[in-house]
């Protein structure tokens, strides 16, 4: 007879343990908000090397490609997050049992302590000037046109006739770049993921973009938030792998003294 199939991997265990809940706003939170801050600057780098590549002609694969980089950009915020809760409710589970033991928990200590809104504090801290100079662009941002190139040299020579000359007078009128433009080239940058998937060919679709431009620069970013959040879970999952070992060393110690215990076979 056969017997029942052993499951090749055990169901892994989840232990959650009291903490002690800390302050959600604090100038710790806020300092650690200067992580989104380099992040994204080191995505616009990263972007400006690797996004030239994701153009791809056929729009269902330039999605594809530009949206994948997005995921991995919010993965890695993702795991950042993830680790600082866990760290966050580690340093929380000792609070509370001092404070159980009589002993004072400061101030500081309940900023350290873990609390489910700390990442959204931090992500909000840190893409918040982000968020201003979007909206500024947003309500300013106009379609664009098409302008016109500049004029060959040879072309030079006919400008001197006064009905050819009047005729490319337009070509020579230059506008400075304003306040819109230059939120624009910066909103770009931030956004370029985005500009790939939609391309350059339509203006109105660029437009809507850049109105959309305050809630899309917080895309990715969040992901820190939402892996701060994981905190408490994976700390329990190490409480569980720990009393997970030390139930298999248990079990190992009592059939190894067991066996020392079974008389040995007379020859």
């Amino acid at each position: 007879m056969q017997g029942k199939p052993r499951k090749s991997k055990q169901k892994a265990a989840f232990i959650y343990k009291p903490y002690l809940k800390g302050n959600w706003r604090s100038v710790l939170a806020a300092k650690r908000s200067l992580r989104i801050l380099v992040y994204q600057v080191a995505f616009i780098f990263a972007y400006l090397f690797i996004g030239q590549v994701l153009l791809f002609d056929a729009m269902v694969w330039r999605v594809l490609a530009n949206l994948l980089v997005l995921l991995s950009f919010g993965a890695l915020l993702y795991n950042d997050g993830a680790r600082m809760g866990m760290e966050d409710v580690t340093f929380a589970e000792v609070a509370l049992a001092r404070r159980e033991a009589g002993k004072e928990v400061t101030s500081a200590e309940l900023d350290r302590c873990y609390h489910p809104l700390k990442g959204f504090f931090t992500v909000l801290v840190g893409t918040l000037p982000l968020i201003l100079l979007s909206l500024v662009f947003a309500l300013i941002a106009t379609e664009q046109h098409y302008r016109l190139g500049s004029l060959p040299g040879w072309v030079a020579g006919f400008e001197r006739r006064a009905d050819v000359g009047l005729a490319l007078q337009y070509y020579h009128e230059h506008q400075g770049i304003g306040l819109e433009g230059i939120l624009r080239i910066v909103v770009r940058l931030l956004l370029f993921p985005f500009v790939n998937m939609i391309g350059t060919s339509s203006s109105a679709a660029l437009l809507w973009l850049e109105r959309l431009s305050p809630l899309l620069v917080c895309l990715i970013p969040l992901g820190y938030a939402l892996g701060y959040l994981q905190g408490p879970r994976l700390r329990a999952g190490v409480h569980g792998a720990i009393s997970t070992d030390a139930r298999r060393r248990v079990r190992r110690q009592k059939k190894e003294r067991a066996q020392r215990q079974q008389p040995r076979n007379l020859v």
